[in-house]
């Protein structure tokens, strides 16, 4: 094989793993499989040899946790195990990486999943578009669900939570406020822009977890701006920063409003019949996971948990909600007690302890793993292709492909 079309083909299969928000669950398990072979022939060709480092077994520790659950409970459920999987594979390509992927090729992946979830947006409002008026985005339903977001995930060719979608959002907006703080960052103008269709529809898809999770962000940039840049560029910034979200709130605000008007209404109000919705279906689903956490074995419930809820469900409650749709813990620290006992969440901390250690030297490295930490308080986000793959994805990003020190804006 020729070494120049070895090179390209590998720096061209590393930038298509950042094509995630644009791809079904199966595409993008064929492209992390052909970086893989990639990497595979590069090492070939190179004849190198690097050992299987510690460090190495400790990022992929997650996979092998639940790997070796399952292979010891005698029961091996093979969906999970392949749904763990990214923990495994995606640290392994990016320690085997050829050196040419570079700071270089992580800016430009960056940008086009940046790109993409962007272009994702546009397709959904296209298809929204076909059925719709364009006032019609911000309309919300008497069961406080917008029409936009419910009408796009229920008619697009594949299904997506809007939670997760909302979450690359999250993640491109978040890098966007960074970059637009930094001296060496070029395009500004499509960072402000990016920053400011991504805070849009993450208004627009109105996930109250996102939405909370990205005020935070704000004001902790902010406050991280006023530390480290200088007096006249920290209240530049701030008022940038205030009067984008004043800007953008305004037109979705009766969206806003209406969501978490809900939990203020729905919170006390029991599950009866076919009476439920996403307030008070959470707190049912918080006060099982109580209660199973009370009760659950040193070696949890495996893959018994979800007919354990159910279980508590019908014992809880007069309906029969969970047999609609199923409903998890929506917490995956819950759900690491009630999977695996006590000991996998352990495990877990000592785990994120690792990856913060090895992404510490970058800010907005740290942003990010606690972006998806606080997701996990109201998400089995880990538990989920998605949320699997965008967590490794862009830690082993920040991990192994280390950026330079963050530049001081003037």
């Amino acid at each position: 094989m020729n070494n120049s079309f070895l090179i390209n083909s590998t720096k061209i299969s590393f930038v298509l793993l950042a094509l995630l928000p644009l791809l079904k669950e199966s595409f993008n398990s064929i492209l992390i499989i052909l970086c893989s072979l990639m990497v595979i022939l590069n090492l070939i060709k190179s004849k190198l040899r690097n050992p299987f480092r510690n460090d190495l077994w400790l990022l992929t520790s997650l996979f092998w946790m639940f790997f070796l659950y399952e292979l010891v409970s005698g029961d091996f459920n093979f969906n999970l195990a392949l749904r763990y999987l990214p923990f495994l594979i995606l640290p392994i390509i990016f320690f085997y990486k050829p050196k040419y992927i570079d700071e270089k090729i992580k800016d430009i992946s960056i940008k086009t999943f940046q790109v993409s979830a962007v272009v994702q947006c546009i397709i959904y409002l296209f298809i929204f578009l076909k059925k719709h008026s364009l006032n019609q985005i911000f309309f919300i339903s008497l069961e406080g669900i917008p029409l936009f977001r419910e009408y796009v995930f229920s008619n697009y060719f594949f299904e997506i939570h809007p939670t997760y979608f909302s979450s690359y959002l999250l993640v491109s907006a978040t890098i966007s406020l960074f970059y637009l703080s930094l001296k060496k960052e070029k395009n500004k103008l499509f960072a402000f822009s990016n920053l400011i269709l991504s805070i849009f529809f993450i208004f627009i898809f109105s996930s109250k977890i996102i939405l909370i999770i990205l005020f935070l962000t704000v004001v902790i940039f902010i406050v991280y701006i006023l530390l480290k840049k200088k007096k006249a560029y920290s209240l530049k910034v701030i008022i940038i920063s205030i009067s984008l979200l004043f800007i953008l709130i305004y037109p979705s605000s009766q969206i806003i409003v209406k969501r978490f008007n809900e939990i203020k209404t729905e919170i006390n109000k029991p599950i009866v019949g076919d009476y439920y919705n996403s307030t008070n279906t959470r707190v049912a689903i918080i006060k099982c996971s109580i209660i199973l956490i009370k009760e659950v074995p040193l070696f949890g419930f495996g893959d018994e948990l979800q007919q354990k809820l159910n279980e508590c469900y019908a014992r809880t409650n007069d309906s029969e909600f969970y047999k609609i749709s199923t409903f998890n813990t929506h917490n995956y620290y819950f759900n690491l007690i009630l999977y695996g006992g006590w000991l996998f969440l352990i495990g877990f901390l000592f785990y994120i302890i690792v990856v913060y250690k090895k992404i510490k030297y970058s800010i907005l490295g740290l942003f990010l793993l606690i972006q998806f930490l606080i997701i996990n308080l109201t998400e089995n986000y880990f538990s989920r292709h998605f949320g699997v793959v965008l967590f490794t994805y862009f830690t082993s990003l920040f991990i192994f492909i280390k950026e330079k020190a963050e530049d001081e804006s003037t």
